[in-house]
């Protein structure tokens, strides 16, 4: 996985950290991550995905429903957001990689 703490200590930028990355490198990284995912989801049972826990600092600003707004998440919730976000990512990708100017 790429190492990220020279960025977050601003020691170099985010375009620095990727510059030198390849189509190769970009296909082993997204592969090394969903593994990653994948494995610590192995080994996990129904009654784990639809588990709420308890999370007094629950806060979701962004809920639609007053009642949602300090519900915790489940790990089905997580996996929800974790899949939409990486197959938006890859959407983006997609365009940028083909010129399409992205304004937002």
């Amino acid at each position: 996985m790429l190492d990220f703490s020279r960025v977050r200590n601003k020691e170099i930028t985010y375009a620095e950290l990727v510059a030198s990355l390849t189509v190769d490198d970009l296909r082993n990284l997204t592969n090394e991550i969903v593994d990653y995912q994948l494995d610590l989801l192995a080994d996990v049972v129904d009654a784990d995905v639809v588990f709420v826990p308890n999370d007094p600092e629950a806060d979701d600003p962004y809920a639609t429903d007053e009642a949602d707004k300090e519900i915790a998440w489940t790990l089905g919730h997580l996996i929800v957001h974790v899949t939409a976000s990486s197959e938006e990512s890859a959407a983006l990708a997609a365009e940028l990689a083909r010129g399409v100017m992205r304004d937002g």
